[in-house]
């Protein structure tokens, strides 16, 4: 096991190249399956996870195992992931972990800090109006012009317009709060996603000519096919698309603008530069600077809508932003902030104890008073 260890000790520090990694594992790949069984089976996770847990977990990395053999590349970085979590090891309870620097484990503080309730999913009508959504019923909520709104039975909320659509242009806005996230059924039937802290400005009804909307925070499209083209403006770019499923991140708190596709085209453009992006590529927007990025993992940049947190090789503050995001917490140094790097995949409905403890695992220590989290290393 020393040798695995090693070699992913390598490749973390950034001197081996991923296809280098790829090659020296699958060298050893009956050996490597071996020691995973060995290590589920050894009792070193005893008190972590119950004997199905563990089955569940060997099955897990089994099967990523095998759509590595086909060559896919975004599965070998989860059958990794999911290897060095066991070879190193850091296990939470909710999922699994591994650090660039192994430390003995420290007996964990239980927090169950969970998402907060007290804010909530709110409607703002063109008049001013607020409506809170979460308390609302369902059916009709609100009528605005000659669009009717209505709150499905599984809480989304859908914009119904009539065929007669003249009339002035009114305005809509949905909010969510930290720790909540929101779907709604736009006027032309694409649907937006709403990550927590995030917002979604649109018309009530489309123009023929124009479908735009506006948008803070974070959201997931998917965009009915239409002849007018959509467009979406946050922090300061716009994104251009027809049809397509792609993810926008524009939180201000964070270093740039991300925006990923999944299906279709779109075209980023910021107040300079401009990029086409194609499925699997991530634009990423800085100042006037636009990039893209080639291979992206899907998994990481999706997770939040998939419900969990999947953090590859994020600094301790990169973790902190989405951790304060969810549960409504704030955090703050006391002294240097680590400069480790953490990667490992953790449910988002689970309490703060799961992401907080495997941070403690690895020599972060804290403190936490109500909902403050100081950073004390």
């Amino acid at each position: 096991m020393q040798r695995f260890r090693s070699i992913i000790k390598t490749y973390l520090e950034g001197r081996m190249s991923e296809k280098e990694l790829s090659e020296r594992l699958s060298a050893h790949d009956d050996e490597l399956h071996s020691t995973i069984h060995e290590q589920l089976e050894s009792g070193a996770f005893d008190g972590l996870t119950n004997p199905a847990g563990r089955e569940e977990m060997y099955n897990r990395v089994m099967a990523q195992a095998k759509q590595t053999e086909s060559g896919l590349h975004i599965s070998y970085r989860k059958w990794f992931r999911v290897a060095a979590a066991i070879l190193l090891p850091v296990m939470a309870v909710a999922g699994w972990w591994y650090y660039t620097q192994e430390q003995l484990p420290h007996k964990l503080t239980e927090h169950h800090i969970t998402r907060s309730a007290k804010n909530k999913v709110v409607l703002t009508l063109s008049d001013g109006t607020a409506i809170e959504l979460d308390s609302s019923g369902k059916g009709v909520v609100a009528r605005q012009g000659n669009t009717v709104v209505l709150k499905k039975d599984n809480g989304q909320l859908v914009y119904n317009p009539s065929l007669n659509k003249g009339g002035e242009v009114l305005y809509n806005k949905i909010s969510t709060p930290k720790g909540e996230t929101f779907r709604v059924t736009l006027p032309d039937g694409s649907t937006a996603l709403l990550n927590a802290a995030s917002s979604i400005r649109f018309p009530v009804v489309f123009s023929k000519d124009s479908r735009q909307v506006e948008v803070t925070g974070e959201a997931y499209f998917e965009i009915e096919k239409a002849r007018a083209p959509f467009r979406v403006k946050t922090r300061g770019a716009e994104i251009q698309v027809l049809g397509t499923k792609f993810n926008v991140n524009g939180y201000t708190d964070e270093s740039a603008l991300r925006v990923t596709l999944l299906e279709g085209a779109v075209k980023v453009a910021g107040s300079r530069d401009s990029v086409m992006l194609h499925p699997g590529q991530q634009a990423v927007l800085t100042g006037y600077d636009a990039g893209v990025r080639d291979r992206v993992d899907l998994e990481e940049a999706m997770a939040w809508k998939n419900g969990n947190f999947v953090f590859n090789s994020l600094t301790l503050p990169e973790i902190m932003r989405q951790i304060c995001r969810w549960y409504d917490v704030e955090v703050t140094y006391e002294g240097p902030v680590s400069q480790k790097r953490f990667t490992g995949i953790v449910g988002r409905n689970e309490s703060i104890s799961e992401v907080l403890g495997f941070m403690q695992t690895a020599g972060i220590k804290y403190k936490i008073n109500d909902r403050k989290i100081v950073i004390t290393q």
